[in-house]
């Protein structure tokens, strides 16, 4: 057993700004490290604040005067460094990170060598709601190839293990689940939103396609407007199309976008009267872990992977149906008992997905690449 551990990260998530994928890999890096385990990460620019690159002091000053060209130019740079530290050989297990399944390291990786990936959902290997990001059929490939070689394998929910297997029939000895931990600094002092209204029910994330926002404010929007002081925050800033969505609607007023770093998030989780999630697919789902362990709420849809993560401690919804999505949001703005069960239930069962017991389970599986 190998009790001093060297693990080389790929370092092109942290290329994208602030989204799930970035907070993960950040946060299990740091916890790794706090675990004991000699973590390296070839970065040179971070665009994230979750955490920092060599170089991370310019960062600013580079982006603000030259946008994406010349942090482009330094992300090929890691890239380099990144193949370079594999080609030295000096650490025991490498941990993939590309959300596109770039496979160039496999030229540079002693055969011996062993390498872990994790697979949060086959999202780009199917059909979305708003068309295809890049040809499902070529993502599907990419990562049954990577799968293949990997020697450990790790999904966040049996959900995406079920998805994956289906996709590249891999070896399904070499997948282990682990469920993602709560992410979330809980402890991160909140602060209040200027102009925040009383009562409200909050929309976190993206509102893509699959995120079904559109179909949502569609199916509260006849009941939204008599509701005379109930409004919808969303995080993130608006676009002309949702504005005029909203003004078709006749909600225009009742729909506010609030910038959200994650001192605003924890406030706007704390004082919402429920998280609503109706997502139409999901790899996990962690705003719905971030709300229950917070003590809001939560309308999420009646989704395998949402259903692993909320257990008997959320309200389910057909994501699909409006009557279905306005029945449920009805269910917990008029009835404050019902609101408080979710939130008892909700704190318990956020108890059992938490960040140390995720940490604890990657340690396992690393140190298993190397017995």
């Amino acid at each position: 057993m190998i009790f001093f551990m060297r693990l080389l990260v790929d370092p092109e998530i942290f290329f994208y700004s602030r989204c799930g994928m970035v907070r993960y890999y950040s946060m299990l890096a740091q916890q790794l490290r706090e675990a004991g385990m000699e973590v390296t990460i070839p970065l040179y620019l971070s665009k994230s604040d979750f955490i920092d690159g060599r170089f991370q002091k310019i960062y600013h000053f580079i982006f603000n005067r030259s946008r994406n060209f010349i942090v482009n130019r330094v992300n090929r740079l890691s890239k380099k460094w990144y193949y370079k530290c594999i080609e030295e050989n000096d650490f025991d297990v490498l941990m993939i990170t590309s959300p596109v399944f770039e496979d160039v390291f496999l030229q540079y990786l002693d055969s011996n060598k062993p390498f872990i990936m994790v697979v949060h959902d086959t999202m780009r290997c199917v059909l979305g709601p708003d068309g295809l990001y890049d040809p499902a059929g070529a993502n599907a490939d990419r990562l049954a190839f990577l799968a293949r070689r990997a020697t450990k394998v790790i999904c966040i929910s049996n959900k995406t293990k079920k998805d994956l297997l289906k996709l590249t029939s891999i070896n399904e000895e070499k997948i282990t689940v682990i469920h993602t931990g709560n992410l979330l600094n809980l402890s991160i002092e909140a602060s209040p939103v200027d102009k925040l209204p009383e009562r409200y029910l909050l929309f976190v994330g993206d509102r893509t396609g699959r995120k079904n926002f559109r179909f949502f404010i569609r199916a509260i929007s006849g009941w939204l407007e008599k509701q005379e002081k109930l409004f919808v925050v969303c995080t993130g800033s608006s676009t002309k199309w949702e504005q005029d969505l909203l003004k078709s609607l006749h909600i225009e007023g009742k729909v506010l976008f609030v910038e959200a770093p994650d001192y605003v998030l924890v406030h706007l989780y704390k004082n919402a009267i429920a998280l609503v999630y109706p997502s139409l697919y999901e790899g996990f789902g962690l705003p719905v872990l971030e709300a229950m362990s917070l003590g809001c709420p939560v309308v999420t849809s009646e989704m395998e992977a949402l259903m692993e993560v909320g257990g008997d401690a959320v309200m389910y919804i057909d994501p699909y149906s409006e009557s279905s999505i306005l029945k449920g949001v009805q269910s917990i703005v008029e009835n404050q008992e019902t609101a408080l069960v979710l939130k008892s239930k909700g704190l318990s069962r956020a108890e059992q997905l938490t960040i140390q017991r995720m940490v604890h389970s990657f340690k396992q599986e690393i140190l298993a690449c190397v017995e």
